[in-house]
């Protein structure tokens, strides 16, 4: 493809170095926005999410964004729902746990479901039922969850709703993603200063 000598004109005035000199070679960069007060109050109870892609997972990040008086939005990153591509889009899934709670071992846990173990033989969950429990980091959740299949192995149930401690068992998994990830999280700061 050849550019006219107007084009070429064009782009080297374009891509042209600002002459202007910077104070200590120092780089800064800044955002300052005033936000329109009709549309503020949409920004600030958005429901908004970001993506980021690491091997064959998908973090989503809830992203908040708060306005100040000044009218200058401030993004606000919460610990992400790790999803594992591989296969059917699915929840992350950490296996290694040791939680006893209302007459089950909690074997592993995600966002929207976990596996449960009777601690005696003949519990079954039929129903609906309420669980509560504390996370190995001293975090307490409190959940509605239903059966979705038993076995001789155990009870597959789904997360129905979770009443406290959602952000809590979000940051939970998130952490022992990146413990058992290490390798996948190198050199890569940026979601640690994210968060």
């Amino acid at each position: 493809m050849d550019f006219s000598n107007e084009e070429i004109n064009f782009f080297a005035e374009l891509f042209k170095p600002n002459k202007k000199s910077h104070a200590h070679n120092s780089h800064v960069l800044t955002l300052q926005s005033s936000v329109p007060a009709n549309i503020a109050h949409l920004l600030s109870s958005a429901n908004l999410t970001l993506l980021a892609e690491v091997a064959h997972y998908q973090l989503w990040f809830p992203l908040d964004l708060k306005i100040d008086s000044a009218g200058i939005i401030k993004p606000i990153l919460n610990a992400p729902e790790v999803i594992d591509t591989q296969g059917t889009l699915r929840s992350w899934r950490w296996s290694e746990l040791n939680i006893k709670s209302q007459g089950f071992k909690i074997e592993s846990i995600s966002n929207t479901g976990m596996f449960l173990k009777p601690l005696r033989k003949g519990n079954h969950l039929n129903k609906s039922q309420h669980m509560e429990f504390i996370l190995p980091n001293k975090q307490s959740i409190s959940m509605e969850i239903e059966p979705v299949r038993q076995s001789t192995q155990g009870i597959a149930a789904k997360i129905t709703q979770i009443h406290s401690g959602q952000e809590q068992l979000r940051a939970y998994l998130f952490e022992e993603h990146k413990r058992q990830h290490a390798k996948l999280y190198e050199n890569g700061q940026l979601v640690e200063q994210l968060i």
